[in-house]
């Protein structure tokens, strides 16, 4: 009986045991603070806001055609390409901004009971983007790629995909077959005219049919012109650059090189005029901080850090020329608070970041499921 007893005493020991549950605790600190930050502790690192421009140039290049001398005579036509030539021009330029980790602005998150401090979700360089999501916000940005494409030149242009009737190709001067193919050109003309007039006795039949004769002409009348006119052929290539603006450091930096002849090249090549990045921050009122009085028997406890951001002008300018003009939001220009931590030690609320800024986008509650 006594027996029986003991074992009752024990189990219901037990059943109390294992429904006391651990007091949830949180806490963050910054790495640069702990002498260890390696054991039992999650470590994340907010953002260092990046200004990427994406710059747009167009490549022109200028074939002189075989029939360039006899343009005004047998065309009437007086624009025409006098030389081969190549030449860059400036197109656009567009700017967004992305995050890249700043090491400075590493923390680490210990925890004990039940609460969200494990649920962090970190991009794949470790700058957090949220707290207990239920999915992976798409924080992909465009990649940054600078690869070298071999641009066409003047040798790469000719005109010998140009279709040529026997009776010009059998002319022995240019002259002659400058005169033959102008007359092919008036010919060309002449039929497209009669068909646009409906002048033929059988006319294509239907309105597709129509549609590509009459391209086709265009196509070969465009083809003979270029023989007199000459060819401009255009090609554009887009090059990318980060700036990381720094609060410590001036903030209008030569950003990359324009050359009429070269194109877009690097900061340090001279032979281009400079394209100037120029940042203006609106800096903020900083909210107070200051050490706080606390309970000796119970140190002061962080919750989650986040930034608000500052927000700047931007301006791409090249030489005295502004190409673009645009605000963005700057996190390491603004200042870094900390929430409660008692929003970290519950188990239904869920927290989004700015992963460019490091900002604070939103915190929801999820609804509780014993109450539906």
């Amino acid at each position: 009986m006594r027996r029986g007893f003991s074992i009752i005493v024990i189990a219901l020991f037990v059943s109390c045991a294992s429904e006391v549950q651990i007091p949830s605790v949180v806490n963050v600190q910054n790495v640069n603070n702990l002498s260890n930050a390696t054991v039992n502790s999650l470590v994340y690192t907010l953002p260092v806001t990046v200004v990427r421009v994406e710059i747009e140039a167009e490549k022109t290049i200028s074939k002189v055609g075989p029939f360039y001398r006899y343009s005004k005579k047998m065309l009437n036509v007086n624009s025409v390409v006098l030389e081969d030539g190549e030449e860059w021009s400036l197109k656009s330029a567009k700017l967004q901004t992305i995050g890249q980790p700043d090491y400075s602005k590493r923390f680490s998150v210990t925890s004990s009971g039940s609460n969200i401090a494990s649920l962090l979700s970190l991009n794949p360089e470790g700058v957090l983007v949220g707290v207990n999501l239920k999915s992976q916000p798409n924080n992909s940005s465009p990649l940054k790629s600078n690869i070298e494409v071999e641009m066409p030149t003047t040798d790469d242009v000719s005109f010998d995909g140009v279709p040529m009737l026997k009776k010009q190709l059998s002319k022995t001067s240019t002259a002659a077959m400058a005169e033959e193919t102008a007359n092919l050109i008036y010919k060309i003309r002449k039929r497209r005219l009669k068909i646009l007039a409906s002048d033929y006795p059988v006319l294509p039949p239907d309105g597709k049919a129509y549609e590509v004769t009459v391209s086709e002409l265009n196509k070969l009348e465009k083809e003979l012109m270029e023989l007199f006119v000459g060819k401009k052929e255009l090609c554009t290539v887009t090059k990318t650059f980060d700036f990381i603006p720094d609060p410590m450091s001036v903030n209008n930096a030569v950003l990359c090189r324009f050359s009429s002849q070269k194109g877009i090249v690097s900061p340090t090549d001279l032979s281009g005029t400079p394209i100037y990045i120029e940042i203006n921050i609106d800096k903020p009122k900083a909210l107070p901080s200051g050490a706080m009085a606390t309970d000796d028997k119970e140190p002061l406890r962080q919750g989650l850090f986040y930034a608000v951001p500052a927000k700047g002008e931007v301006k791409i300018v090249d030489r005295n020329v502004l190409l673009l003009k645009k605000e963005v939001l700057l996190g390491q220009y603004g200042q870094l608070i900390s929430l409660p931590v008692e929003l970290l030690q519950k188990d239904n609320i869920r927290i989004e970041l700015d992963p460019a800024t490091g900002a604070l986008k939103n915190i929801t509650k999820e609804s509780d499921n014993s109450e539906k």
